[in-house]
């Protein structure tokens, strides 16, 4: 016979209620921050920031190092500066010490290159010294352990009672290490040369396949277990995001993407020049995520960051998972609907910007500003607004929340100092993540949802304090391009969408990439009917304006042609938690069928995120080959030679950024044919690969093979000659260049 979980669990009854709060129950007992855990947490940090200085000062080659200055970057000084905010939520107190500390390295990075006081390792010490200071107040204010609180008892009484086995956790850690077991092989045995119009999806195996099943299973277990066991649940969820977005990288052994090792190579400059990329680069006048990439390099000990690409789309989604727990949590009132939201939002980010890119950070940290807004407006309540809909409308901006149970206002204006902090982190680092923060700033001080109602101004002006004098050389020479787009809605989604598919492209290409919009379009309406459900709630002009000004970035430019997929990416965290509402019916009832229903529609999910995700991963990956081609030409290189691409793919621009001038072959690119390009251009090299061939058999219907035609033509011309082939790519040199 089935069970039914609580109405309070399942029903999500109160989401963003805007009421009064019960002080008792503002943070659930096992949300609540431990004084233990904290001690636990600052002396690791504190150990943190001594070691890591002293190991890079003295460029010690010790085991570990890397992963040493990766903590260093995200727990210092943010774990001390975390303690002190004394957030009563640990889940989004974990979330703000890893922001504050990423925003910290941004904004201290970005200054040395700005001042040219370049010395990492100098700054790393007066960060490590802040952070020391931070943690001995946080210890000193800290009070001291008393006896265990009764909700740990409760809590386990709780699960005895429920009935839960005592083999229940045991297994689903068997379950999980299963997974990985069948995971690492599936990676062995991944042949993405293979890989065509079906991208990922039709060369993954069954390995792959099962290790989804069967986290799909563990994750349908414990969303019905009848008291959620959280550990089991956040376990769960890294190891769905390990498997779904390591998976084409780790397989492939390389970045997924031939963007990221651009950003390597500007990396690679600033830490061979200690200065900015200004006027190679548009992206150069926003330094913040380079420069703190060339920080981390140099603390790491690393050749250069190239070894931060294969794993980013797996650390920036486990990242992410305890800022999106707590939107969730505050969207759907129910923590069983706030797991679900999570599994919906890994399962459905198949827009592929969490690579190693500026774009990535400042989400990450967008996400942590978004989830201590509703987090606050959620504990702290607002007064209901009485008369008609338009009354309401005109006045809610009027009110102020209420503070959470036990903060002060003194506190509450901390927080506010170190949301600005983490705001000034993002507008140093990207381009288009301030304006939506603006905007989702201003939903929040208009529907009269947060006590920081000047933060949205002040952001503003440090946004356009940033753009107007330091971004000046670029805006003065590119104003078209900045405002040309601005107001056109058509021509913005067109080069969004149906631009991406050209007219001869392959048809069954062109299949998955309606699958792709599909999948979007049933995203954003599972969404919809969520907020459909809750429309008459206080809070639910809240959470519509949020994914509105996610939306709204189409009217403001095209953004290269990714302003839709940008656009999703801000609401998805908002779109996951309003579709967990609308499928609450699948956690409404434990019986074996319903346990079925729910592993299989996870396992199809999962399923479905690897083919919208991957299918372009013929083209878009960077192989070995691509790698081994870029070496030989940046080995051949002199400097200002033309070095040519019959598409624009592989890893050029790795290495020696600026030394070279890129030309793109393609007749999008270059206006002619590509061989009547190299004929006309004659460029000094040119490279020709597999992931090129695939470009233009999947977007443009060549027939296969029609790079390699180009390159022999050329040689038989006795116009180039060949100086590298091998790994599916080929180095042609021109022919007066001499041997």
């Amino acid at each position: 016979m089935s069970a039914t979980p609580s109405e309070a669990e399942v029903a999500g009854s109160r989401p963003v209620e805007q009421r009064r709060p019960d002080p008792a129950a503002a943070v659930p007992a096992r949300h609540r921050a431990r004084p233990a855990g904290d001690r636990v947490a600052l002396l690791l940090g504190a150990f943190v920031a001594v070691a890591t200085p002293l190991v890079a000062a003295a460029d010690l080659a010790v085991p570990g190092r890397a992963l040493l200055a990766l903590a260093f970057v995200l727990t210092v000084p943010g774990v001390p500066l975390a303690v002190l905010l004394r957030v009563p939520d640990r889940l989004l107190r974990s979330a703000l010490a890893v922001a504050l500390s990423v925003a910290v390295t941004l904004l201290t990075a970005a200054l040395q290159v700005v001042t040219g006081w370049w010395s990492p390792v100098g700054f790393a010490v007066g960060t490590a010294a802040v952070s020391l200071v931070a943690t001995v107040v946080a210890l000193r204010e800290m009070p001291r352990a008393g006896p265990r609180s009764p909700g740990g008892a409760r809590s386990a009484g709780a699960h005895a009672a429920a009935g839960s086995p005592d083999w229940e956790r045991p297994a689903a850690v068997v379950g999980l290490v299963a997974a990985l077991g069948l995971w690492w092989p599936a990676t062995r045995w991944l042949e993405l040369d293979d890989a065509g119009p079906l991208g990922v999806i039709g060369v993954a195996g069954w390995p792959y396949v099962v290790a989804l099943a069967l986290v799909g299973l563990v994750a349908a277990r414990q969303l019905l277990r009848p008291v959620l066991d959280g550990a089991v649940l956040a376990a769960t969820a890294v190891v769905l995001a390990v498997v779904l977005f390591g998976f084409a990288n780790v397989g492939d052994g390389q970045a997924g993407v031939s963007v990221g090792w651009l950003h390597v190579g500007f990396i690679r400059f600033m830490t061979e020049q200690q200065a900015t990329f200004a006027g190679l680069d548009a992206r150069a006048y926003w330094p913040g995520f380079f420069a703190a990439g060339a920080h981390l390099v140099e603390l790491a000990g690393l050749p250069n960051a190239s070894a931060l690409l294969t794993l980013s789309p797996a650390v920036f989604n486990v990242a992410a998972i305890a800022p999106l727990l707590v939107v969730a949590r505050c969207v759907t009132g129910s923590g069983r609907l706030a797991w679900l939201a999570v599994f919906v939002y890994l399962t459905a980010n198949w827009f592929q910007q969490d690579y190693f890119a500026p774009q990535a950070v400042a989400f990450l940290l967008y996400l942590v500003v978004l989830a201590t807004l509703l987090w606050s407006v959620t504990s702290g309540g607002t007064t209901p607004l009485a008369g008609p809909w338009y009354r309401r409308a005109l006045t809610a901006w009027r009110r102020r929340p209420g503070l959470p149970a036990g903060v002060s206002a003194g506190r509450s204006l901390a927080w506010e100092a170190a949301l600005l902090l983490i705001a000034a982190a993002i507008v140093v680092s990207h381009q288009l993540t301030p304006a939506t923060l603006v905007f989702a700033l201003m939903v929040f001080v208009l529907t009269g949802s947060t006590r920081f109602r000047r933060l949205w101004l002040l952001v503003a002006l440090l946004f356009l304090g940033w753009f107007s004098y330091m971004a000046t050389d670029f805006w003065v020479g590119h104003l078209s391009t900045v405002l040309g787009d601005l107001g056109q809605l058509n021509s913005n989604l067109t080069s969004a969408v149906s631009a991406r598919v050209g007219l001869d492209s392959d048809p069954v290409y062109d299949a998955m990439q309606n699958v792709r919009l599909g999948w979007s379009v049933l995203y954003a309406l599972a969404g919809l009917a969520g907020w459909w459900t809750i429309r008459h709630r206080p809070g639910a002009p809240l959470l519509a304006g949020l994914t509105v000004c996610a939306g709204g970035l189409v009217l403001f430019g095209s953004y290269g042609g990714e302003v839709v997929l940008r656009s999703f990416v801000f609401a998805a965290p908002l779109l996951a938690s309003l579709a967990a509402l609308a499928l609450r019916g699948l956690v409404r009832h434990r019986s074996p069928v319903a346990l079925a229903l729910l592993a299989v529609l996870l396992t199809g999910a999962a399923l479905m995120l690897t083919a919208t995700r991957g299918v372009n991963i013929a083209f878009e990956r960077v192989s070995a080959g691509d790698l081994a081609a870029a070496r030989v030409v940046a080995e051949e290189l002199q400097p200002g030679q033309v070095v040519g691409t019959l598409q624009a793919t592989g890893a050029l621009g790795a290495d020696r950024v600026g030394e070279s001038v890129p030309l793109d072959m393609s007749e999008a690119g270059c206006g002619l044919s590509p061989l009547r390009c190299a004929l006309v251009e004659r460029p000094d090299f040119i490279v020709v690969s597999r992931t090129q061939d695939a470009l233009g058999q999947l977007r443009e219907g060549r027939p296969a093979g029609w790079t390699t035609e180009i390159a022999d033509e050329l040689v038989d011309r006795g116009l180039y000659t060949v100086v590298h082939e091998g790994g599916g790519a080929t180095v042609l040199r021109a022919a007066e260049q001499g041997g």
